[in-house]
């Protein structure tokens, strides 16, 4: 069942939605955030890695290398 709450990042402690602000990227399909929690009371801040692990849909305009990446 999907969720109705908006895509976000959540702080794991106090769940108040967590701000994104730098970024390295490892990869076409993988890169690090630094994530830093809203709530003043709670400030967690962590480094979050976002990744595209799976195609649903294959791309119309493909890269060859991502298209072969996803499909192992």
């Amino acid at each position: 069942m999907a969720s109705s709450t908006p895509a976000g990042i959540r702080c794991p402690h106090c769940g108040s939605r967590m701000r994104t602000h730098g970024h390295v990227i490892f990869s076409a399909l993988t890169k690090q955030l630094t994530a830093a929690c809203h709530n003043p009371d709670c400030l967690f801040t962590a480094k979050v890695t976002v990744e595209i692990s799976q195609q649903l849909q294959p791309s119309l305009q493909p890269n060859p290398e991502i298209a072969a990446a996803l499909t192992r």
